[in-house]
């Protein structure tokens, strides 16, 4: 009767998990962007953040479920419970709160945002990158520019040019400077953006690298819910059951900390493998495989008959407390 108790207290913890950390994920997204955003009006800042919360709220949402789903292992490998239940009930939670979240948060209709300013992406005083060249900019008053200095790379010489005044404007997420003698346009980047991307170590880098499959992960499950329902419920399964049942790398030796790292590698293998799959794969994989279903969906199979594989070790050879029993020596 304990097992079975222990067993149905995981998806309460799951959704506490995944509660807290859709919270954290959202608050450091949207301080990312309150960073970048540093030099708007605060009423126009406001905005931004009221028009980002739902679209990053459903963003954050399969690394969220993931991570949960992750952290839950932990409480079931210390408490061991009944072993059908500890993998059926967190797996469920996680399905549901994926399968319904992702499609309720899309057509929730976000707040009216206000476009943004130019401050957002030039600062007065300061040498900085913008407009896809080295600027200057003595003072910013709305659309218009005073003491402007562009310091041209390409140019053999007379690299320096000035202009009294200019104007600045903002179209389809271009910047565009021009004035006397000045016509400069590029990629509109937040200007403060370069201060958040320095310094950055290797954790910062492999960290980056999650995120970036992250992204590409949102974008696949978006596609495949509009495509076929049926096809995003295959999706968010196979999923959700390849990073469950690879918590048995997190028990495979008696040490605990290499366990941790190796089981998160191969999860983000699995991300890497999705991926792999549905890009690079994909057209020499349908020369061989004529069947167009087979090959729309040939990611997911992958996951799944490996999640099944491991879900089957792990039932059949590997106890709850397998790395418990090595470090004590047994």
């Amino acid at each position: 009767m304990l097992r079975v108790k222990n067993a149905l207290r995981l998806p309460a913890l799951f959704l506490l998990f995944f509660i807290l950390l859709a919270i954290l994920f959202t608050g450091l997204a949207l301080l990312e962007l309150r960073v970048s955003a540093s030099a708007e009006n605060p009423r126009v800042l406001h905005a931004l953040l009221a028009g980002r919360l739902l679209p990053t709220l459903r963003g954050v949402l399969p690394a969220s479920v993931l991570a949960a789903l992750i952290l839950v292992l932990f409480p079931m490998h210390r408490r061991p419970g009944n072993r059908f239940f500890s993998f059926l009930l967190p797996l469920a939670a996680a399905f549901a709160v994926l399968a319904v979240g992702w499609p309720l948060l899309g057509g929730l209709p976000p707040p009216r945002t206000t476009a943004p300013t130019p401050a957002r992406f030039l600062l007065a005083g300061r040498i900085q990158d913008a407009a896809g060249s080295v600027l200057y900019v003595e003072t910013l008053d709305g659309e218009r520019l005073r003491g402007v200095v562009r310091f041209d790379r390409a140019a053999p010489s007379a690299r320096l040019r000035y202009a009294p005044t200019a104007a600045v404007e903002l179209r389809e997420g271009e910047l565009a400077v021009r004035g006397e003698g000045l016509a400069l346009s590029g990629p509109a980047r937040p200007a403060y953006g370069p201060m958040l991307r320095g310094g950055r170590g290797l954790g910062d880098r492999l960290l980056e690298g999650y995120l970036a499959d992250f992204a590409r992960l949102n974008q696949e499950l978006d596609e495949r819910y509009r495509v076929s329902r049926p096809g995003f419920y295959f999706s968010c399964l196979a999923l959700l059951l390849s990073f469950f049942a690879a918590g048995l790398f997190f028990r495979l030796s008696r040490w605990p900390l290499a366990n941790v790292l190796l089981g998160l590698l191969i999860m983000r293998g699995f991300l890497a493998l999705f991926r792999l799959l549905r890009d690079g794969l994909a057209g020499e994989l349908s020369k061989l495989l004529p069947n167009p279903t087979l090959m729309a969906y040939l990611p997911e199979v992958a996951l799944l008959v490996v999640g099944l594989i491991l879900l089957l070790v792990d039932l059949l050879f590997f106890p709850f407390d397998r790395w418990q029993r090595e470090a004590r020596g047994a």
